[in-house]
């Protein structure tokens, strides 16, 4: 590394409204009131910041037990897959980081097809 230049190997989404469009039932347990935030924090949906926010949502805010049984398993292994792909990263190692991201977007798409449909209980009145 340079003193004032790093050079980084990253995963970046290139378009999170195709995040949206592709994981409708997912982002929307990650981001229930989505449609009232606009400008930069939408750049910031992109894949792994769906998986590091369903990820604390289920365990930290969802309380609806189908869901949070139904997705908490994938979501573990969701979270395995997010580490390991900031290791291959780390290592400078793009094609074990672009096997892991294929794991992961097909571990995202089983996911969707277990995500309730809306509307749902995102936590109990209190």
């Amino acid at each position: 590394m340079t003193r004032l230049l790093q050079i980084r190997v990253m995963a970046q989404t290139f378009d999170p409204a195709e995040v949206e469009r592709a994981l409708p039932k997912l982002c929307a347990l990650a981001w229930p009131h989505r449609s009232e935030v606009a400008g930069p924090a939408l750049e910031k949906r992109g894949v792994l910041e769906l998986v590091s926010t369903l990820y604390d949502r289920v365990r930290f805010v969802i309380k609806d037990a189908d869901v949070t049984q139904s997705l908490e398993p994938g979501l573990e292994q969701l979270a395995g897959l997010k580490t390991d792909l900031d290791s291959a990263l780390g290592d400078w190692k793009p094609s074990e980081a672009e096997r892991i991201a294929q794991q992961l977007e097909g571990k995202l798409a089983e996911l969707e097809k277990l995500a309730p449909e809306q509307p749902f209980i995102v936590s109990p009145a209190e």
